[in-house]
Formats: C-alpha cells, structure tokens, sequence
C-alpha cells in the first residue's frame, strides 16, 4: 500500500483476511481484492461481488464508521441516489487499533469535469438540494469554514500555488462575516469526483460521508470547481440559489483543498492531486 502520510498505519493484505475471516465468518469464503483508490484515510478491498471493506489507516478517521452507522440510514431515506449500506462493523483487533466497515457496494463510474457536467450539475444539485431539506438530528456543532482564522496557517500555502487567481480567491474570503451557527440543514462536507458516481447517463450514488453533517450550505458548494467545468459549475450554483459571499467562500475553500492538497499528493496519490490540478484551473478560470 502507497504510503501517503507518516503517521498512517500498515494494513497488509493478510491482516484484511484476518479480520474479515475471523469477525465475519459467513463472508470467509468471499474473495478480497484491493481496490484502486483516491481515498486519503482509508483501504478499500472488494469483498466478493456485493460488499466492499473499507478499513481506516490514519486516526483522522476514526470516527466514520460510528457517523456511518448513525447517518447512513437517514442519508438513504431522503436522498434521490444510493447512499452505502453498512453491513458489519467490525471491531479493534491485533493491528487494527479502530473500528472498520464492511459495506454494500455500489456500482458506477467517477464523473469527469468536462465531460460529464450536464448530468453532475443537474444530478447533484438535486441530491444537495434533499439534503438540505433533511431535519437537523440530535445535537451537532455546526459545520462550517472560516478563512479568516485559518489566514495564517493557510495563506503561505496559497502563495507557494504561484497563482494570482488562488491567492486573490482566498483574499476575498478573508474577512467575510463568519456565523459558526449557520445550518439550513445536512451537507456532504467533501464532494470530489471521486465520491459520485454515474450510471446510465445518471447520478446514482454519492459516497463518503465522513464530513457529512449540518452546517453551511456554502460548503457543498465546493463541487462547482471539484468536479465541474464553467458552464456546469454556472448551472450547479444556480440551481442551489448561491448568494455571492457563499461563491467567494465556497471557492476559498477549493483554494484552502489545493493548496494543502496539491503538493502533498502529487507523487503519492497522482489522480487526486490531478482533480485539484482541475480544480485551480477552474478557479483561474473564473478571474
């Protein structure tokens, strides 16, 4: 496995078959195979046809799988897509210091800006839209992003980006009023090409839902330069009624994605740093 951080941990392949033979018996005779993935936090195997493991290897996400268990089914109750089931939950072992999950697999292939932004923009903008319609569930700090204070840790990172348009995007974030109490409703909190999926000309499932939450809508709004092309993201914004200070905000924080992203995977992770390599060039377009 690509090591992508220090502090990650080592998930060979037959430390996935223990733990699958041994927490999950009835699936012991289902064939595993690493998946090729852009994920950052977590290995992904198939587990025979219909189910897919998906084991954490950094602490950064530790907690999905109890979000996952918690979220999931209400996800899937409201939304017009495929939201993953979770199965199993598997426990700590020898190893494996977290919880990890064993899920439903969906079908279905990544979208490509530029190619596929009529459906995304039309699709996922249904799919947000329901999700902002959901109630608010239990007690929950509200998701949000604030540039101003994350000027100082964040500003030198944009600078070394060498792009003007970058660092005037994020300088028109800087200093926006910032509502920590912002919540119309849910979002996904990180929608990337490579947590859609497409089949048959449609969106069908949105994956992922680590991030997920309530908070302000503005940061779903991220998928306008992520996955789309300026004609998509003009009609994805649209569709969600976009006020202009949650474009400017929306488009820092694919600013704040690139540059703490684009270098730090380059080497290690070549098609996630290519999707914020489409995602600067987007918000170029845009100056």
């Amino acid at each position: 496995m690509t090591r992508l951080h220090d502090e990650q941990i080592e998930l060979p392949d037959a430390l996935v078959r223990e733990l699958v033979d041994s927490q999950f018996p009835q699936w012991s005779g289902l064939a595993l195979r690493r998946v090729a993935s852009d994920g950052t936090i977590h290995r992904v195997d198939r587990l025979g046809d219909e189910l897919v493991v998906r084991l954490p290897f950094i602490d950064w996400a530790v907690e999905d799988v109890a979000r996952d268990a918690e979220r999931l089914p209400l996800l899937a109750a409201s939304l017009p897509v495929a939201v993953p089931t979770l199965e199993g939950r598997g426990e700590p072992a020898d190893g494996m210091p977290w919880h990890w999950g064993v899920y439903r697999w969906l079908e279905g292939r990544h979208p490509v800006p530029g190619e596929d932004d009529a459906v995304v923009s039309r699709d996922l903008a249904d799919a947000v839209l329901a999700l902002r319609a959901m109630s608010p569930v239990g007690e929950q700090s509200p998701a949000a992003f604030d540039p101003t204070s994350d000027d100082e840790r964040t500003r030198p990172k944009v600078a070394s980006l060498g792009s003007p348009a970058a660092l005037e995007a994020w300088d028109a974030a800087v200093g926006l009023p910032h509502n920590p109490a912002t919540a119309s409703g849910w979002l996904h909190g990180d929608l990337m090409p490579g947590n859609l999926l497409l089949r048959g000309g449609a969106l069908t499932g949105i994956i992922d839902w680590g991030a997920s939450g309530v908070g302000d809508p503005a940061l779903d709004l991220l998928a306008a330069w992520t996955c789309l092309g300026p004609e998509g993201r003009s009609r994805y914004l649209a569709a969600l009624e976009a006020t202009p200070d949650q474009v400017v905000l929306a488009r820092a924080l694919a600013v704040r994605k690139i540059a703490w992203g684009i270098g730090y995977y380059r080497s290690t992770l070549p098609g996630f740093a290519a999707v914020l390599e489409h995602t600067l060039r987007q918000v170029e377009v845009d100056a």
